[in-house]
């Protein structure tokens, strides 16, 4: 693919993505040039939320190669995670590869080949060239996803988004209302009842809620992240015969197994607490279906106690308007409130893109689809790494990185491009035979992360197949996956 035309990499994004497709390029001897607006790192770790962190134990979130320290804390904090990035940055001499603080406004593909880049620094803006461009944004996008309710210029108090939320000193002493049941909206009710007058949690859907450990014993890896757990889910798209079995002949055993995981989850989060609506946090939908529906998270282990405690007032009911004092709910409920937090995530956009590159790509209300998550035929100098959603983003990341600069360097044979366009038509029609509509049901995977790393790893001649030992086939269906997994891959 490269044939020594490639010399010069644009990658859009410093966070985890970023990183790891610098890393893999330059191995191979390519120049990269990493540009984020931010000043640090990291991406949505260099500028969350105060207590924000990662919702998985540290072992599935770190690099293959590169560990997180051994004391670091279990489920690492945003802070931690963003000075870890800063130390696989030095390790991996990436540091003259940033340009940070350097917004990236636009892009052009110039007609002869190659990319023009529209970038401001300190306020002055100016054109940077590349042969090959690659998109490292993520999902989302740093515009947060703000609902539009009636009458809000009537309302005298503070309205925030999440992310603004860098300290609970914000919230001190306020009747505090936070919209949304996401981990965000989560994670600000919960911190916020040590300094706020009162905290209510506005929420149209209870999701299901994942406990860090099941039954308070196993870590949730345990129960929901092994090959045999990714053999109950609907199949991938090109399934084993054994999973084609399995949900044919043997298709009331993955009914039943996900019955018991929502019974289970009852009782153990205690989803029959009562809002002050009178109704559970029982969710509307099974547990896939939510799952799906990018919804379900790790909460903090306090969040329902503190709803079933009453200092945290919960109500499942919509938001119809605003009032001079607060809000009207659905049901006609008015709640006095001198502060609202919009707990309610991000959109997802790549504004830098020019429409015709995005209409060539064929992005749609679900996002854009693409070979392997990472190319489209139509737009040969550009992939996308980390526009994916997996348990085990960063080692999904670093695979794709791998796989990326193996493709660029020629290592891997492209398939023809209507092989290309048939694969991603496969993918989408599979994702809309069952997956939920979602914005980024596109780079939606989850739980079928284990058979989108099977499919990477075989295009780069690896063997999918990573445990070791004596006990190795019983190991592989049903100890989970973890990053070091991948050590010598990445």
């Amino acid at each position: 693919m490269n044939n020594g035309r490639i010399r010069k990499v644009a990658i859009i994004g410093a966070g985890v993505a970023g990183l790891a497709s610098a890393r893999s390029l330059t191995k191979k001897g390519i120049h990269c040039t990493v540009y984020d607006r931010q000043h640090k790192v990291g991406g949505v770790w260099a500028d969350g939320y105060v207590g924000f962190g990662v919702q998985v134990q540290k072992d599935l979130y770190e690099f293959p190669d590169h560990p997180l320290p051994k004391n670091a804390e279990n489920f690492t904090s945003g802070s931690a995670f963003q000075e870890y990035l800063e130390t696989y940055v030095d390790a991996h001499g990436l540091r003259e590869c940033l340009k940070l603080g350097v917004e990236v406004q636009s892009v052009s593909r110039d007609p002869e080949g190659g990319w023009t880049l529209t970038v401001r620094h300190d306020g002055e803006s100016r054109e940077d060239e590349a042969d090959y461009l690659v998109v490292a944004t993520g999902l989302y996008s740093e515009t947060a996803d703000l609902p539009e309710v009636p009458e809000k210029d009537k309302f005298n108090g503070k309205i925030f988004h999440s992310s603004e939320i860098k300290d609970f000193e914000q919230l001190r002493d306020r009747d505090v209302v936070v919209i949304g049941y996401g981990k965000s909206a989560a994670d600000i009710a919960t911190g916020a009842v040590a300094e706020a007058k009162s905290v209510r949690l506005v929420f149209r859907a209870a999701h299901w809620p994942v406990p860090r450990k099941l039954l308070g014993i196993l870590p949730f890896k345990w129960g929901m992240l092994t090959r045999l757990v990714a053999s109950l889910i609907p199949p991938y798209v090109r399934p084993t015969p054994a999973v084609r079995l399995l949900h044919s002949i043997g298709k009331p055993l993955p009914w039943l197994f996900w019955r018991v995981v929502e019974i289970l989850l009852r009782t153990q989060q205690k989803l029959g607490t009562r809002t002050e609506n009178g109704m559970n946090l029982v969710p509307d939908q099974d547990i896939l279906t939510d799952a799906y529906s990018e919804r379900t998270m790790v909460p903090r282990p306090e969040l329902i106690t503190l709803i079933r405690n009453r200092k945290i007032r919960a109500h499942r009911n919509g938001v119809s308007r605003f009032t001079k004092d607060g809000l009207i709910l659905d049901d006609g409920t008015e709640l006095s409130t001198d502060c609202i937090v919009f707990g309610t995530g991000w959109k997802n956009a790549y504004g830098f893109l020019p429409e015709t590159i995005k209409e060539t790509l064929g992005e749609e209300d679900d996002g854009i689809y693409l070979y392997r998550h990472i190319l489209h035929p139509a737009v040969p100098d550009m992939a996308f790494v980390g526009k994916v959603a997996t348990f085990m983003s960063v080692t999904s990341y670093a695979l794709q990185a791998r796989w990326l600069a193996e493709s660029i360097s020629g290592n891997i044979a492209s398939p023809p491009a209507e092989d290309m366009n048939r694969a991603i038509g496969d993918l989408k029609a599979w994702k809309r035979s069952w997956m939920p509509a979602s914005p980024a049901r596109s780079g939606t995977l989850l739980l079928h992360m284990a058979h989108y790393h099977d499919e990477l790893l075989s295009d780069l001649g690896e063997d999918p197949l990573r445990k070791r030992g004596l006990l190795a086939p019983l190991k592989e269906l049903l100890v989970p996956y973890h990053a070091s997994d991948f050590k010598n891959i990445t």
